[in-house]
């Protein structure tokens, strides 16, 4: 069975989506992730079966293969053990594909199933807004940055049982208030810290705004 949750990369200040298709067939179980991952996305397929398994479902006892479309795209991080570990879910049948349309699903996997804090969460979410996504489901502790963004149903949740309970209807989250940047904040509503490498530039631009020169 094949299934397909979307995803996203950050690319500087922007995103671009991803798409992680997941198919199950007969063979020699295997897990295999394809779609120019780094060594982070690579180790994800630890992290994805220890928290299926201690979430309480079954990671499948197939050959498993993973596609991160687009393949030309590098892939980094371990933001894709979420909507890995659902599409794996979904494939092998434990969760209705249905459960995952219109939604942009990132974030790092504990090994008991809970999730972790993600960077770049702030243009993923701008990103799930303006390809009409409609929603983001993501940890807890990056809902705070999502909120920020007008237009898109955030999700916070604290691990993977409490998603498919969520998605489900057994237990459902209420979407995270939307709120507004504080006088403090960026305008533009992005920092630094939501910039993957560059760090050369990062550090000329610090220098260029604390001396007061031209850029």
């Amino acid at each position: 069975m094949l299934a397909k949750v979307h995803t996203a990369a950050v690319l500087g200040l922007k995103g671009e989506i991803v798409e992680v298709e997941v198919d199950t067939s007969r063979g020699l179980p295997s897990f295999t992730i394809v779609g120019l991952p780094d060594t982070a996305v690579q180790e994800s397929r630890e992290r994805v079966q220890a928290a299926i398994k201690n979430a309480g479902f079954i990671f499948p006892r197939q050959k498993v293969t993973v596609n991160l479309a687009p393949a030309d795209l590098r892939k980094e991080g371990p933001a894709y053990d979420l909507p890995i570990a659902l599409g794996v879910l979904a494939a092998s049948d434990q969760i209705d594909p249905s459960w995952l349309e219109n939604a942009l699903a990132v974030g790092e996997l504990s090994l008991d199933g809970s999730l972790r804090h993600v960077r770049g969460v702030l243009p993923m979410a701008v990103l799930a807004r303006d390809e009409s996504l409609g929603r983001i489901l993501l940890p807890e502790i990056d809902a705070a940055e999502a909120t920020l963004v007008e237009g898109l149903e955030v999700i916070a949740v604290s691990s993977l049982i409490a998603l498919v309970n969520h998605l489900s209807g057994v237990l459902p989250i209420a979407p995270a208030p939307h709120r507004k940047p504080g006088r403090t904040a960026n305008p533009d509503g992005v920092d630094f810290n939501a910039v993957h490498g560059q760090e050369n530039v990062k550090c000329a631009l610090e220098v260029a705004a604390v001396g007061g020169y031209n850029v």
